[in-house]
């Protein structure tokens, strides 16, 4: 086993020895942000903020829309029907909490003066640096 772990390491130690730099040109890329849906940092806040929104909001649906099937179907069954009351109004509470979550970021962002829902764009309160005059 020491003379296998030896020869290997030797075998490595001149395999280093023996390498030579690469004198090629490392490639350029460029990278075109046109056709982004956002440039900025508020712009990206703005996407995934809405995206958020609207995927609860179908969530919440998709939940209302099974629990209506399951209580249609539940012909004379209790225990199926109460099931299904209970997941529509597990539901419906998730859509408040949307909601409210989308009304109070709404609320914070137009109190800070941050406008991320319809422009995307994040300004400052002030203008000047602090030792700007």
């Amino acid at each position: 086993m020491k003379k296998v772990f030896s020869s290997a390491s030797l075998g490595l130690i001149s395999l280093l020895a023996v390498a030579q730099p690469a004198l090629a040109q490392a490639p350029t890329f460029t990278f075109d942000r046109t056709g982004l849906p956002f440039t900025n940092l508020g712009e990206l806040l703005r996407v995934v903020l809405l995206l958020l929104f609207v995927f609860a909001a179908v969530l919440a649906f998709v939940f209302i829309l099974i629990g209506g099937i399951q209580w249609i179907t539940a012909g004379g069954d209790k225990m199926a029907a109460q099931s299904a009351r209970d997941r529509i109004t597990a539901a419906v509470v998730g859509l408040v909490i949307v909601m409210a979550a989308f009304a109070i970021t709404w609320i914070v962002t137009a109190a800070l003066g941050v406008n991320i829902f319809t422009g995307g764009e994040i300004t400052l309160p002030f203008t000047k640096g602090p030792f700007d005059k």
